[in-house]
């Protein structure tokens, strides 16, 4: 029987997760006590590099929390419709939702600037400012109050694909009329710029790019996506050269069943999330850069940055987007204030973050074939 990767994690790192455990405080002699056990699904297939991260977060949440809190998770489709996985939450139809947080756009309208609207958090930065700089419980708040879910962090997407494109995009005139699949502020962004933007799903945007129906699309980072056969139907991918954003993926846990765990539970599964937040940026850079390879070697994908001008276009027209619509949406404002706060107290050291991960375009040795 083929193994999977949570029977990998299962065997490899039982021993180490329940040694940290141990460390941690949390006690192990509990499994007389009261059970618990979520049912939730995915807003994505298991064909999706996304879904393997749920399972990374189901192993962690089920050792810290010592088998009290068992996790029964689906693939979207499998018990409601992949873009209401939130509302379904909420209502108690299912017990989470797993998702970004553009999928939570109609009642929690801010939300979707956690997520990836250009120019705004690179992945590292997204981590700094969430746990340090007040994030956390800005969206705790929101999604208390606008879905009666508990969102629990648990997937750092490493730097997404700007855009997956058939069409060479040399200047922001050729963007006017781009037929793109867009999700959450970048897509209502782009609208004002002159593409045609369509919301689509995972399962449609593949049929969709070879039927010709769009040009181009955006929804991830590059391992996460070439499963699915993204890099089978696009010519260009292109990234961008300075500002780059992530996905950002959180379980949104129906606030009842989140409020009857026991406080002890409830701290185990709140470090089941970090870690599996800071599990997942290593590993996503990690997929992403072998799958680059793939993608230029086997799929003649053609590897290219955005060119300044258009990003700088785009960027700019996002933060004038961003505060316009923080007039409207308080949500939004406080994020954009938080922001700013983050920006006044750390800005002077951003470029640390930059210079301290940087590779100089060398692997190994500077001379010779090391």
């Amino acid at each position: 029987m083929k193994k999977t990767r949570r029977d990998f994690l299962k065997s490899a790192g039982i021993g180490a997760v329940a040694a940290g455990a141990v460390m941690g405080g949390l006690p192990l002699a509990q499994a007389a006590e009261e059970q618990f056990k979520w049912k939730g699904q995915a807003f994505c297939t298991r064909a999706n590099r996304f879904y393997d991260t749920n399972e990374d977060f189901e192993f962690l949440i089920e050792k810290y929390t010592n088998g009290r809190l068992q996790i029964e998770l689906h693939q979207a489709g499998e018990l409601c419709p992949a873009g209401q996985v939130f509302d379904a939450a909420g209502q108690g139809i299912i017990d989470f939702g797993m998702g970004c947080t553009c999928v939570g756009k109609s009642k929690a309208y801010g939300g979707q600037w956690f997520c990836d609207a250009p120019g705004s958090q690179s992945p590292i930065e997204k981590i700094i400012w969430y746990y340090n700089g007040g994030g956390k419980e800005i969206l705790e708040d929101i999604y208390h109050k606008r879905y009666h879910t508990h969102p629990l962090y648990m997937n750092c997407v490493s730097t997404e694909v700007w855009i997956y494109s058939n069409k060479k995009i040399n200047t922001v005139a050729d963007l006017k009329g781009l037929k793109m699949r867009a999700a959450g502020a970048r897509g209502e962004v782009l609208t004002k710029m002159g593409m045609s933007i369509v919301v689509l799903s995972e399962a449609e945007m593949v049929p969709a790019l070879e039927r010709k129906v769009i040009d181009a699309m955006e929804y991830g980072n590059l391992s996460c996506t070439y499963p699915v056969g993204f890099c089978d139907v696009v010519k260009y991918l292109y990234f961008h050269p300075k500002k780059s954003t992530s996905p950002f993926m959180i379980w949104a846990v129906n606030l009842d069943k989140w409020n009857k765990l026991p406080a002890d539970m409830k701290k185990a599964v709140e470090k089941a999330s970090r870690d599996s937040v800071l599990r997942s940026l290593t590993w996503n850079v990690e997929q992403d850069f072998l799958t680059l390879k793939k993608a230029a070697e086997e799929k003649k994908c053609e590897i290219l940055m955005l060119p300044e001008s258009v990003v700088k276009a785009v960027d700019e027209a996002t933060a004038d987007y961003s505060y316009e619509q923080a007039k409207k949406h308080k949500d939004l404002a406080v994020i954009l204030e938080s922001w700013a706060k983050f920006q006044k107290d750390y800005g002077k050291y951003a470029r640390w973050i930059d210079y301290l991960n940087m590779t100089g375009g060398e692997l190994g040795l500077v001379k010779g074939a090391s």
